[in-house]
């Protein structure tokens, strides 16, 4: 893995927590959630996590990155 790959890991993770935050307010506002939200939700949140490992793996490995 490089560092290119990591760096683009952690723009994700940035992009996508903004990204969950509208959406999830947003849910807030008008009672029911409709179904495909609930659904982008959900997969933001794995990709937030899967990002999260890769980006946590990489700096385990490399201590002096971080």
């Amino acid at each position: 893995m490089t560092d290119d790959t990591v760096e683009w890991h952690k723009e994700q993770i940035a992009k996508n927590r903004v990204v969950l935050d509208e959406l999830e307010a947003g849910n807030t506002a008008g009672g029911e959630v409709f179904p495909e939200t609930q659904l982008e939700i959900d997969h933001l949140k794995a990709q937030i996590a899967q990002s999260e490992l890769i980006v946590a793996a990489y700096e385990k490995e490399h201590p002096e990155t971080t």
